[in-house]
């Protein structure tokens, strides 16, 4: 039987498992990516993604051809018999100073894949279609995996990692005996992507809640698609499949604002369920996306947490493959991803089930607190940015990590794990621009902020000590100077005094203190990463040697 060897072995080729694959090909790790399907979905199915994704995705040089490809969101407006109780607007809520992306973006999911896809053959990656994984046995060295390829032949792969990313019934996962607990909603669900005929306004999302469940509209890139999610009647939660006229005659049955479809192009029955696996880790073999979690779809953040997963993950196994920092980095991802996805996970789960509701005294409460809390939030701005944070992800810390820490007085913000701040240049060259430009790539970036009242003389012999610092290290890292005319940077990440900040691959802070604290960073720096002369001598890159045909 035919035999290879690989680094990283992937499993699922979905939005999860091509962010990971991103991440592995740009940092030069021998991997294999593997899907059963034979090409990316045509279905549009995950249609939401969020402003932390497509920092994330910016990252990797794709959000500015996702958001032209895509339809923006920037206000919910929510109904009830037809009548328009109250509107969230995003885009006055102030928004665009904390994020590049104050909206969020529906992009198909068969674009967000093709996109995705486009990125990694760019980076000298492709996909294994039509391969299916048919056993997995783990051990100390990593796994052995059991191949079926196109052709019907078997093949043998030893990999030292393995990331399964594989989706809700995950080979993988049941390879590890994990389990994955939770529970199925009783509810029916129905998706429809539609062109509508009515007289609202193309780019936003509507929501109506009713007696017996609710509809939601998501505006889609051209004029009039939507996508249309709600709860099927009692009568049809059996069904197995909607045409096309049925879901017309749930809108005529269902809806207030009674629309019209003109197009159906795709639609959809299923059952939600909240679920999440025990561990994300065992061994060598790792868990993300909905491998390890799903949950309603309540603020659409599937997609998008399965992404953040494979970001976390990637850029991690990305440096230990290499020989760039020490496998310990590699515990951090489940202690970093599972409780966020708890959180998302129990969060998600409230929402749906107060939407959902079968009991009558919840409607009750659904029917008058929804309207309530809606009129409430749309009027202050502070209230709309704090939804916006919420449902964005840009809240995602990562706060007590074992691999995140801190120097000198604590307590500043942002805080070690926090997300990194967004903000614009005042002055110089650079007015204008986003900090986030500096932080492109897929590599570690140190901002030194030379504080309100600088020592330009101290800061230099603190640059050039920290630029001695990381020459030792196999990873490299990009110091960026941010002079103390930019004072709202330096509000915004709290440095009133000299201040050294790292920032990871995924954009959050991995280490600040006083930018004279040389000693605590080289500390952090030695427990992180690995000595360039060590890697050069301990760590041979053995290269992907493909099954003979």
């Amino acid at each position: 039987m035919p035999t290879s060897t690989t680094d990283v072995l992937v499993v699922g080729a979905g939005p999860t498992g091509l962010t990971a694959a991103n991440l592995l090909a740009r940092q030069g790790v021998d991997f294999r990516l593997i899907d059963p399907k034979g090409g990316p979905v045509e279905e549009s199915r995950a249609v939401v993604m969020h402003a932390k994704t497509l920092e994330l995705l910016d990252k990797l040089g794709l959000a500015e051809e996702a958001v032209a490809a895509g339809q923006r969101t920037g206000a919910v407006m929510l109904y009830r018999d037809g009548r328009g109780v109250a509107e969230i607007s995003f885009f006055e809520g102030g928004m665009d100073d904390r994020t590049p992306f104050p909206f969020a973006l529906t992009h198909d999911q068969s674009l967000t894949e093709r996109l995705l896809l486009r990125g990694l053959e760019g980076a000298g990656g492709r996909v294994d279609w039509g391969t299916e994984l048919r056993e997995l046995t783990p051990d100390g060295e990593g796994a052995r995996a059991l191949l079926r390829r196109p052709d019907g032949g078997e093949e043998v792969v030893r990999a030292r990692w393995v990331v399964g990313a594989d989706g809700a019934h995950s080979p993988v996962r049941h390879a590890l005996g994990l389990g994955f607990a939770g529970e199925t909603y009783e509810q029916t669900l129905f998706l429809a992507d539609v062109e509508l005929a009515w007289g609202l306004e193309h780019g936003r999302a509507y929501a109506e809640i009713t007696p017996g469940g609710f509809l939601m509209y998501f505006s889609l890139r051209g004029e009039g698609r939507y996508r249309v999610v709600g709860t099927l009647p009692p009568e049809m939660a059996g069904a197995t499949a909607i045409a096309p006229g049925e879901v017309q005659e749930v809108l005529d049955r269902q809806s207030g604002l009674r629309p019209t479809i003109a197009a159906t192009h795709w639609t959809s029955v299923y059952r939600t369920h909240h679920r999440m696996a025990r561990r994300f880790r065992v061994g060598r073999v790792f868990l993300a996306g909905d491998a390890a979690h799903i949950h309603s779809p309540a603020g659409g953040q599937g997609m998008n947490t399965g992404i953040g997963d494979a970001y976390n993950l990637g850029w991690k196994l990305a440096l230990v493959a290499t020989g760039q920092a020490h496998e310990t980095l590699l515990d951090s991802y489940e202690a970093e991803r599972m409780p966020f996805a708890r959180a998302i996970v129990n969060g998600s789960d409230r929402a749906f089930r107060l939407l959902d509701t079968t009991d009558p005294r919840t409607q009750r409460l659904k029917l008058v607190g929804i309207p309530l809390l809606f009129e409430v939030l749309s009027r202050p701005p502070v209230l709309r940015r704090r939804l916006f944070w919420f449902l964005s992800q840009l809240w995602t810390t990562y706060r007590g990590s074992p691999v995140v820490a801190e120097s000198g007085p604590v307590g500043r913000l942002p805080r070690a794990g926090d997300r990194a701040p967004f903000g614009a240049f005042e002055s110089g060259p650079e007015a204008g621009t986003g900090i986030f430009d500096l932080l492109r790539g897929t590599g570690h970036h140190l901002l030194l902020f030379e504080g309100l009242k600088p020592d330009a003389a101290a800061l230099d012999a603190a640059g050039e000590v920290i630029a001695g610092v990381f020459a030792r290290y196999a990873a490299p890292v990009e110091v960026h100077r941010i002079e103390a005319a930019h004072r709202f940077l330096h509000e915004r990440y709290g440095a009133d005094v000299p201040t050294a900040i790292l920032i990871r691959p995924d954009g959050h802070i991995a280490w600040r203190g006083d930018a004279a604290d040389v000693v605590a960073l080289k500390r952090y720096l030695d427990g992180v990463f690995v000595d360039r002369e060590i890697r050069e001598l301990a760590h041979p890159s053995p290269r992907h040697e493909h099954a003979a045909d």
